[in-house]
Order: structure tokens, then sequence, then C-alpha cells
């Protein structure tokens, strides 16, 4: 299928601010995550955390803010407090689950790799009725990749998949995961999302292309058939 004028043989999407509209969640998970410990809240460990996913990011605060916690306690309570919001109230972005349809009708294989952990991915996706639109998941924390600062979790998403990395197309919506997809060879595409850490003007020096809907690739797929 096509991307504009890129053809592509597979595609691997992010999913918290790529596919959904979820980073909300994480802005109450933090502020409550401060507010128990009676810490300024930090932006900086906000941001952080959006590129470490769950195990990196728990060691990173029980180090920078000096706690006398284990970090699979930490790992713990983010879990139980998103897990209500992931389950019923995460919704995919508009076009989002048209734009997949399309994806499936063209015969393109489908992955997700992200921070996110499967036991709050899995019911949001179920949630959404697209779970089974896609042929694998690839977590970081699975794979040990220390998040997303590196391509191991793309690399292993389009193994699976059965592709070559520069024949697939990565979407993403943060800055330091989309440059470590473009060390893959893939075609980048940005998303845009509301969400703070997004740095917009950055992220599009950093993609091959930036979308600020699904729409408008909905719309270049139906001038294709025309």
């Amino acid at each position: 299928m096509f991307i504009g004028t890129r053809e592509v043989d597979a595609i691997i999407f992010d999913f918290d601010g790529t596919l959904a509209d979820s980073m909300w969640v994480w802005n109450e998970v933090d502020l409550q995550f401060f507010a128990k410990r009676s810490i300024p809240f930090d932006r900086e460990y906000v941001e952080s955390f959006a590129v470490l996913g769950f195990e990196a990011g728990a060691d990173f605060a029980v180090e920078k803010f000096h706690l006398n916690e284990k970090p699979e306690d930490i790992i713990a309570e983010w879990k139980a407090a998103a897990l209500d919001s992931y389950s019923t109230q995460v919704m995919l972005k508009p076009g989002a689950r048209e734009y997949l349809k399309y994806c499936k009708s063209c015969g393109t294989p489908l992955a997700i790799a992200t921070s996110l952990q499967r036991n709050l991915l899995v019911p949001a996706l179920k949630n959404n009725e697209v779970l089974g639109m896609f042929d694998t998941l690839c977590i970081c924390d699975e794979l040990h990749t220390g998040g997303k600062s590196n391509p191991k979790v793309y690399l292993e998403a389009a193994r699976r998949l059965g592709v070559d990395p520069t024949r697939c197309a990565i979407f993403e919506d943060v800055v330091t995961p989309a440059q470590s997809a473009k060390q893959t060879g893939a075609y980048v595409v940005g998303v845009y999302d509301e969400h703070k850490q997004q740095a917009t003007d950055v992220l599009k020096t950093v993609v091959d292309r930036f979308v600020n809907s699904y729409q408008e690739l909905l719309d270049e797929a139906e001038q294709r058939r025309e």
C-alpha cells in the first residue's frame, strides 16, 4: 500500500498519543504520583517517562527523587491507577479505526510497538474493537529494550511481521522514538497530538511525513481509488 508516494509492505504503530487519545491518563497518574509523595510536579520527569517506559521509568523515579521504594511497587501503583481508564475510557483518535480497516483491506500486516504494558494495551484495544487487526504486539518491557531510546522494539516488530524494516512505515508522536524509528530505515510518519511532550515543530523535522489526523490519509486513499 502507499502512504503518500511511498509504498510500504507493513505498518508499525505506537499506541499512546499516536493511535489513541490517551495521554490525559498519564497526566492524571503523574499528578497523583507527585501529590502522594509531596514532591513538586517535575516536567522533566514526565517527559523522560514518555520515552523510558515502565521499568526504566520506575528506576529513574527512584533515583531522581531518592525514594525508599521498590521500582516494582511504583509500577504496580501506576498500572492500578491507569487500568480503569484504559479499559473503559481511552478511545482511538478520530479516523484511526477507519484507517486500520483500510490497511487491512489492502492486506497490509500491522503491529504495535509500545512502551505501554500489555495489561493496559490489550483492554484498550478490545474496548475499541481493534485487537484482532494487529498481527503482533511488541511491548518494550517484555523485550527489555529500555524503552524507545533505541530501535530494538521496531526491529522486532518488523521481524515478527516478516518484513524488512526499510519496507515498513512507523507511526509515532514523540521526537525520541521517531528518531529511533528513523534508524531502522523505515518511512516514519509523525501524528499530531496536543500533549506537551510532542514538541511538534521538532518532530516535523525528524519524520518523513507529518499528519494532523488520520482523515488526511483516508482522503489520500480515496483519491487514489478514483
